[in-house]
């Protein structure tokens, strides 16, 4: 089992912390947003060229998690997903990278999925993605390697996770390995087009806090 580590859960208890020391707190709701990256140091992002990304984008729901490999998840507004989908998109493209099907033999599939909840860890049962990701089988999954997704607890939340796969580099025992993620947590609230706005901007923050996916 993943040890689970809480980077992103300090960083919102010193965000809080400092708000709370400020006597008016903060002036508007993207000031509280959070985005944390991680990614695998030895992997060769700048000897891939193509990516693939699902048409929507799944709402997580740890209380429902599917057990049946042909079962398909519950998607998102699809006013919220299509900025997520946009935002990653061009983000990859605008680092160098050619957007393909997943038919072809993509060097990477990107997995983008969301959560609103009062309490967040980051997992999700492997089988949201059977109906999408290719060569899935009994006791697929995927890991981390050299490092570990973090943990946000206790905030009221709508989180987007963002995950880059190697689907080239299966290991016998059917584990793909994520070479890259982006978590974006910040306080459910605006209206659309605010919350639109700041998926983008938060998007694009994590893919620019990341220079090493650069071609």
């Amino acid at each position: 089992m993943l040890k689970k580590v809480n980077q992103l859960s300090i960083c919102g208890l010193i965000i809080l912390s400092f708000i709370g020391c400020t006597p008016d707190g903060a002036d508007y709701i993207d000031e509280l947003d959070i985005v944390y990256t991680n990614y695998d140091p030895t992997f060769g992002f700048t000897s891939k060229n193509t990516f693939a990304l699902p048409n929507e984008v799944i709402k997580v729901d740890d209380e429902n998690a599917p057990d049946d490999p042909d079962y398909e998840p519950e998607f998102i507004d699809p006013v919220y997903s299509n900025a997520i989908l946009n935002s990653i998109r061009s983000n990859m493209r605008n680092l160098g990278y050619t957007e393909v099907d997943k038919s072809v033999g993509p060097d990477l599939i990107i997995l983008p999925s969301a959560i609103q909840t009062d309490q967040l860890y980051f997992y999700y049962d492997w089988s949201y993605w059977g109906w999408y990701y290719p060569g899935y089988a009994p006791g697929w999954g995927w890991y981390y390697p050299g490092y570990f997704p973090p943990t946000v607890t206790r905030i009221r939340t709508g989180s987007v996770f963002i995950q880059m796969t190697d689907p080239n580099n299966q290991s016998a025992s059917d584990k793909i390995p994520v070479v890259w993620s982006g978590v974006i947590n910040g306080l459910f609230e605006g209206s659309i087009t605010s919350i639109g706005n700041r998926i983008a901007s938060t998007i694009d923050q994590a893919f620019e806090q990341s220079p090493y996916l650069a071609k």
